[in-house]
């Protein structure tokens, strides 16, 4: 029994020290509280004091309904950008008569930078791309100087590739000298000056092609036209129409009135021989052919001159 005293402190000891360590161990497992949780509740008894809804207090301050609401309940994810929230803050703390600055734990946390550079080279580390600060940074300006001196290069590398295809020129081609000048014309000017057609762009701009269009247009116009023959046969008779397209026309025993649309030359020939006025082309009397009576043609045959020099007296019907 006497050994078993000096045991009992050291015992106790032991015990103490493994319920301090489990007690610590404990309370670092507990989470902290958010700032946020304290404040929002805070801000709803203000809220509640004064007899508000959120849709009351959001009309008031014009701050949204979801931001009213993600501050009271702690909600930090749904809480608009700092820059934001910055100006929304003291807006409330106005309304409600808070203290300044009460609300300050709802914005997001700033990390703490060292210098106008950050702390380490901390733009190094988030340098993208997409954050690239021409004129305010050396990173930027760097990355600008290598974009210019790689388009310089890569033009005058295409440039050189035209000049060594003979489609750039980078002299200016000089005139002449005096000398060669005064040298007699070339075979070749002596040529365009015998066929001056080889040298279209020249003709069409004296206006050669034109007067040729047109002399074609002058004889186009000059062409017969359509016209129309009309027949008036008293009695049955045999007609032969034959023009030089290749149309052809033979009729037997017609008689009463025949009236065709067609177009010179033409010959026509009618038997039993007609009157002279039975015989119509656009509405006047067609003469027959000279010593042949019944034999028509269009156009008309020009009258050769007798004799004496006079022109024959057109035959009377």
């Amino acid at each position: 029994m006497p050994r078993l005293v000096p045991r009992l402190p050291r015992l106790g000891r032991l015990l103490g020290r493994s319920a301090g360590q489990r007690a610590g161990e404990n309370g670092a497992a507990m989470p902290q509280e958010d700032p946020l949780l304290a404040v929002g509740r805070r801000l709803r008894q203000e809220r509640e004091a004064r007899g508000l809804n959120l849709r009351q207090l959001a009309l008031e301050t014009r701050i949204s309904t979801p931001v009213l609401e993600a501050l009271e309940r702690g909600w930090r994810d749904r809480l608009p950008e700092g820059a934001y929230l910055r100006t929304m803050l003291p807006l409330i703390e106005q309304h409600l008569d808070l203290p300044a600055g009460s609300l300050d734990v709802a914005l997001p946390p700033q990390s703490p930078q060292h210098g106008p550079r950050g702390k380490g080279g901390g733009l190094l580390k988030r340098f993208t791309p997409g954050s690239i600060d021409v004129f305010s940074t050396w990173q930027g300006g760097l990355l600008y100087g290598g974009i210019c001196l790689g388009l310089i290069y890569a033009l005058n590398l295409q440039q050189r590739q035209l000049a060594a295809a003979n489609l750039l020129s980078l002299n200016p081609i000089a005139p002449l000298p005096a000398a060669e000048q005064r040298k007699p014309a070339a075979p070749g000017t002596t040529l365009l000056g015998a066929f001056p057609e080889l040298r279209p762009l020249q003709q069409a701009s004296r206006g050669v092609g034109r007067t040729a269009l047109n002399a074609l247009q002058q004889a186009g116009s000059e062409q017969p036209e359509l016209g129309v023959l009309e027949l008036n046969l008293s009695q049955a008779s045999t007609i032969n129409l034959r023009s030089d397209n290749g149309q052809r026309s033979q009729l037997t025993g017609s008689k009463g009135q025949l009236v065709w649309q067609l177009e010179p030359p033409l010959e026509l020939s009618i038997y039993p021989v007609p009157k002279a006025t039975d015989v119509l082309w656009n509405g006047a009397a067609l003469p027959p052919i000279s010593k042949q009576p019944g034999q028509y043609r269009l156009p008309l045959p020009k009258p050769t001159p007798n004799a004496g020099g006079a022109a024959p007296a057109p035959q009377t019907p």
